[in-house]
């Protein structure tokens, strides 16, 4: 289980390669073998009748959904078709924190596998993966009733459990009884956990967690903090549509086939003080609830939460509904939420460009086509989906789901299989990458525009700039926690318990230039990083797993995130930096 490694959010199902366990469509990030040049299916065991977990992939299938706990990913849905993006289906996990009436998160602790509520930030050990045990299936249009029946399992991967005389512990390897809960909603956004087995109610504060109350009362009631990366792509199940923000018009609309570009990227908002939620776009706008777009958070913009499977509700201050049931998605009174009114949080993986660095011209790639670098501009043919495996290989999807792949000639081609022909190795220069192919040729550009493949070592005309374009603002999360601001300093934390967002501009020459609060990145005589510049200065990322990125600063050193705070330059070996997932 600890050895996660997303695909930029991309699911395989066994369904389509043949394969069917139990009766259910497993979903799994593939994982690359050590003999395989490219991702083999992470391999499926039962757990409890529907429930089963992906050995290798860390992720928890029930019924027909997958999750990716934190610092992976988000819960993906399913399609019948296959597209270029993620295939998924609703999540029926999520994982998250539990808030108190004390602002106390409930925690799992190692010593004993004690549960307490003593923290005020979200650790690794406050974190719950909530899964909901009976799945909702096309949930959006049936309204959930009553309580729903949840197993709560730890960042210790282990059950919480009740027994009869009220004594919670989280120390199961595997379900009973005694871990099945009730998740009751209230109209202010709470929740409460009711033991389904002795009909009691989770409480209590500090090290007195109990589950012995007969009724909830506030000291039983808990505040969702959902625990998810922040930056997502939004989907409604009901309508097969993605949320994107139309820059013309200021609204968000709902009609995205697939969430392809910038202004397809959401930031879940969570004010830890109202304990409620917004969605920001990429461009750093709050959706309001009359539909308009409003730079900062108000009674207006933030919603309180509600929860049905692994869909989610938002509910705001007049308690109407966030809904994509007209042509912008805004709020609407109704009694409960619908099929419009439910939406699933997915993982939004890196979309990037390839710049030839000779020539300044972006790699594109059209179903039936060779490969030309010969467009000065970035559409939905220039761009493509990252993906990485195991090996540190990449493979570049584009929007028609087709792969950049290598040909027994010396050309480039499109092809639909992820085969070993699809799967490159990123040799990174500065800001420059080349891209060496399997069988250990180079890509590379022909005078005319052409890529194709040359079998000597790698020269000017093997140098490509890539770019990502799908991230105009930057949130970073290393296992420690958040990028931000150190309270009352100009210096960069990297284990802030929320983030702050950066600004992202990138040069012509292909450099990297952060900001935060109006103030650029620097690195002072200590090589720690300070957020006081008044110009840019030049970063590169380098892409190591799919989610996950390295940033080497302009002293040719990686930045490395400590658990006590220090974000510093810290190393020249990329395998020693910290991988920030993004």
């Amino acid at each position: 289980m600890e050895h996660c490694r997303e695909i930029g959010g991309v699911c395989l199902s066994l369904e389509s390669l043949g394969l069917r366990v139990m009766g259910l469509t497993l979903l799994a990030w593939p994982l690359a073998g050590k003999d395989m040049p490219g991702p083999e299916l992470g391999r499926a065991s039962a757990v409890e009748g529907r429930s089963l977990w992906l050995p290798g992939t860390h992720c928890c299938v029930r019924g027909h959904a997958v999750l990716h706990p934190y610092g992976g990913g988000q819960g993906v849905r399913s399609r019948s078709s296959v597209s270029p993006m993620a295939v998924s289906t609703e999540s029926s996990s999520l994982p998250c924190g539990f808030i108190n009436a004390a602002n106390r998160y409930l925690s799992a602790e190692p010593f004993r596998f004690q549960v307490m509520a003593t923290s005020s930030v979200l650790r690794p050990s406050q974190i719950w993966t909530l899964s909901f045990t009976s799945a909702q299936g096309a949930g959006a249009a049936r309204p959930v009733e009553g309580g729903q029946p949840v197993h709560l399992l730890s960042s210790l991967k282990r059950f919480l459990a009740a027994d009869a005389n009220g004594k919670v512990t989280c120390k199961q390897e595997s379900p009973n009884s005694g871990c099945l809960f009730l998740l009751w909603q209230y109209p202010d956004g709470k929740v409460s956990l009711q033991c389904e087995a002795t009909k009691r109610y989770l409480g209590g504060a500090e090290d007195n967690i109990t589950c012995f109350a007969q009724a909830a009362s506030e000291g039983e009631k808990w505040s969702l903090h959902l625990a998810l990366h922040p930056t997502m792509h939004v989907q409604s199940p009901g309508k097969q549509r993605y949320l994107r923000c139309d820059t013309q018009t200021g609204r968000v609309r709902c009609d995205r086939d697939l969430p392809w570009g910038a202004d397809a990227i959401f930031t879940l908002h969570f004010d830890l003080k109202e304990k409620k939620y917004g969605l920001r776009s990429g461009a750093g706008s709050m959706l309001a609830a009359d539909g308009s777009l409003v730079d900062d958070p108000s009674a207006h913009s933030l919603y309180t939460l509600e929860l049905q499977g692994g869909l989610v509700a938002l509910q705001d201050v007049d308690g109407k509904y966030l809904t994509d049931r007209e042509s912008a998605v805004k709020t609407f009174k109704i009694d409960r939420p619908g099929r419009d009114e439910l939406f699933a949080l997915e993982p939004s993986p890196a979309l990037v460009s390839l710049r030839t660095f000779s020539s300044g011209r972006y790699v594109c790639c059209r179903p039936g086509a060779d490969v030309y670098a010969n467009t000065m501009s970035v559409g939905n043919t220039e761009l493509f989906q990252l993906l990485l495996n195991d090996a540190k290989q990449a493979c570049f999807r584009s929007f028609s789901g087709a792969y950049l792949a290598t040909s027994p000639s010396d050309g480039m081609v499109s092809c639909t299989n992820q085969s070993k022909q699809v799967w490159f190795e990123l040799q990174y220069k500065e800001q420059q990458v080349t891209l060496k192919a399997a069988d250990g040729r180079y890509v590379a550009l022909r005078p005319n525009g052409q890529i194709l493949l040359l079998p000597e070592g790698a020269g000017k005309k093997e140098e490509f700039l890539l770019l990502l374009v799908n991230r105009p603002q930057l949130i970073l999360q290393s296992e420690a926690g958040f990028v931000g601001r150190s309270p009352g300093t100009q210096r960069l934390d990297g284990n802030r318990p929320a983030p702050d967002v950066n600004t992202v501009t990138l040069n012509e020459d292909g450099f990297y230039h952060f900001c935060i609060a109006n103030k650029y990145w620097s690195i002072d005589k200590n090589g720690l990083i300070m957020a006081n510049g008044d110009q840019g200065s030049n970063f590169t990322l380098q892409f190591v797993a799919s989610g996950c990125l390295a940033i080497k600063a302009p002293n040719n050193k990686y930045l490395v995130a400590e658990g006590g705070g220090r974000l510093w330059t810290g190393t020249t070996d990329v395998g020693a930096a910290t991988h920030f997932h993004f």
